[in-house]
């Protein structure tokens, strides 16, 4: 019984370095996108957006798209194959 909390509770921990890496890809994104939006969008729609705004939009949209239970499909059956291997 007390595996299976540290188990999920390892699960959920690793959460966090995904969200961190999915921050990081929106730094980059974000400069990109910026640069279309200031250059080529910004003048027709008179909207202002800045760099870290962008980055904040796109690390929500990342994170809304998450799939959270296939990941942690995905590590319980990674774990059961390891356990299988070391047996």
């Amino acid at each position: 019984m007390n595996t299976n909390l540290m188990d999920n509770l390892k699960n959920l921990l690793f959460i966090f370095p995904v969200m961190f890496y999915y921050f990081l890809e929106s730094l980059i994104a974000a400069i990109f996108v910026g640069f279309v939006w200031r250059f080529a969008l910004q003048p027709v729609l008179n909207i202002e957006i800045g760099y870290f705004q962008w980055v904040a939009i796109i690390w929500i949209i990342k994170v809304v798209f998450f799939d959270v239970f296939k990941l942690i499909s995905g590590l319980s059956s990674m774990n059961n194959n390891q356990k299988e291997n070391q047996e």
